[in-house]
């Protein structure tokens, strides 16, 4: 999809999300739900912004699912009110950018067939905030067969899905190849229809990249404590980084160990970010708090270039990733809290 242009409206715009900023919870607050119980927590934020969420699926559900489908609502509904404040310009880089909501409800529901969840189950966490809406997003939920699945995916016209390859991940029950490549092409679309006429798309533009470096890291670092090294890493890294050009990838991929992999890395500006991390990760080799420090780095960027740039896209995007962070962390507290985690390792998995 290419980007039309037109007039944007930044400053109300901004001052629209600054004040949706205002409302999201503080890091004090994760700590408290640890010592919360499942029903405490839903109260709880059943007297915050998430309060008509959780009140309108109070009578059908409860604990952990009141949880995440409440939460899961509210963010495909804040996403929602972002784009309808944004004329212009600046609706299109936002619309843009929230097209992954599609590839996510697509993996959702190609992932819950395979695994055999049910209708309600792969509803519980879908986020229509994509072009996608939710009724056809059900549509897709609801299909009885795998060609009927494809045929309606082949006439939504809003992802292209490569068929041949969605087939073979079904009948091997290995959905990564197929989700890899439904990334990869999210974001060859979003970096071609960026044209960079205009200083919010190169701050744009600037910022994809740098999401893309990040993802690439984090799959370097996951794939390589899993055991997987050499040239097959290369097929999980996404063109188009910022720092971390697929030349240099595939070099880090090559590397045996972990040293040589971190002194690569420390030749980075995210490693200055994350000395702490690093060191810690040299200690005790936890790949996860590693992938979590990754995570942050990415939050801080945003926030960074939002200072920067208070009049552009990218105050906007910085609020986008950090409501995420937010449900993302709620989420992992309330299924830790009904898996009985220990809080402390709950603590551990949360990105604040």
């Amino acid at each position: 999809m290419a980007i039309l242009g037109g007039r944007s409206n930044y400053p109300y715009l901004c001052a629209r999300v600054k004040s949706k900023k205002s409302f999201l919870l503080k890091k004090e607050v994760f700590h408290r739900m640890l010592s919360m119980e499942l029903a405490e927590i839903g109260r709880y934020l059943g007297e915050t912004q998430y309060r008509d969420e959780i009140a309108a699926l109070g009578t059908e559900y409860s604990g952990a699912t009141l949880i995440e489908m409440g939460i899961s609502q509210n963010l495909a509904k804040t996403y929602t009110d972002v784009l309808s404040f944004s004329i212009g310009h600046a609706r299109e880089l936002v619309s843009e950018y929230l097209h992954r909501w599609d590839i996510y409800n697509i993996k959702t529901v190609i992932r819950g067939k395979v695994t055999k969840a049910s209708l309600e189950e792969i509803r519980e966490i879908l986020v229509p905030a994509g072009s996608l809406k939710l009724d056809q997003v059900n549509q897709l939920v609801q299909s009885s067969t795998w060609e009927e699945l494809i045929d309606k995916l082949r006439r939504q016209k809003v992802i292209y899905v490569d068929e041949e390859t969605l087939r073979n991940a079904v009948s091997t029950g290995k959905l990564a190849a197929f989700e890899d490549e439904l990334d990869k092409e999210y974001y060859s679309s979003m970096l071609k229809s960026i044209e960079e006429k205009s200083m919010s798309e190169r701050q744009f533009l600037d910022f994809v990249k740098r999401e893309i470096d990040i993802a690439n890291l984090k799959a370097m670092f996951k794939l390589k404590s899993e055991g997987v090294s050499g040239e097959s890493l290369s097929q999980y890294f996404i063109p188009g980084g910022m720092e971390f050009k697929m030349e240099r990838l595939a070099k880090m991929a090559l590397l045996e160990g972990t040293k040589e992999l971190l002194d690569e890395f420390r030749q980075s500006s995210y490693a200055e970010m994350m000395r702490p991390d690093i060191e810690q990760f040299e200690r005790d080799e936890d790949t996860s708090s590693l992938l979590r420090a990754l995570d942050r780095v990415l939050l801080y960027t945003a926030e960074k270039f939002s200072h920067l740039y208070p009049l552009s896209v990218l105050p906007v995007l910085g609020y986008l990733l950090a409501k995420k962070t937010e449900v993302d962390n709620i989420r992992i507290i309330a299924r830790g809290k009904e898996s009985g985690l220990d809080p402390e390792l709950i603590k551990k998995l949360l990105v604040v």
